[in-house]
């Protein structure tokens, strides 16, 4: 049985993906994990990319809610959260192994810095240097 064109550009781009994944991590989750730490969910900045059914978003799951992140929102959408924007997620690829854990370590991090931020009571760029002492404190690399 022959593999068509399409079949064959979608093996491609999978096995493209899964290699930057593995060589450079995934450098936009960090972005959306801080997003959905303070804002508690995703921010539609695309209307039509976010509500076009066909564009995938990449998700993985953890403790019992499901994170997605697609082209049209900035910030991790989350079944709990915001289910409503993850009924826009039709197409969903898993966003592969490790990360769980990047997410976990990123998610942490966010949030002791913004605890701390909280009691500062300093603007928008003593939250930004909160949230680099505290990922360079845990190790965390963006």
């Amino acid at each position: 049985m022959a593999i068509s064109k399409e079949e064959i550009e979608q093996i491609a781009r999978k096995t493209a993906d899964e290699i930057i994944e593995r060589v450079y991590g995934i450098p936009e989750l960090g972005l959306h994990i801080a997003e959905h730490e303070v804002m508690g969910g995703a921010r539609v900045i695309d209307k039509a990319k976010a509500e076009n059914p066909s564009i995938p978003g990449k998700c993985f799951s953890y403790d019992g809610d499901e994170f997605c992140w697609k082209p049209g929102y900035l910030g991790l959408i989350s079944s709990k959260k915001n289910p409503e924007q993850l009924a826009t997620v039709k197409i969903k690829i898993p966003a592969g192994t490790g990360v769980v854990e990047r997410f976990k370590a990123i998610k942490g991090a966010i949030g002791e810095a913004h605890q701390e931020w909280e009691k500062s009571g300093t603007g928008l760029r003593g939250w930004w240097q909160r949230v680099g002492e505290e990922m360079e404190k845990q190790g965390v690399a963006l």
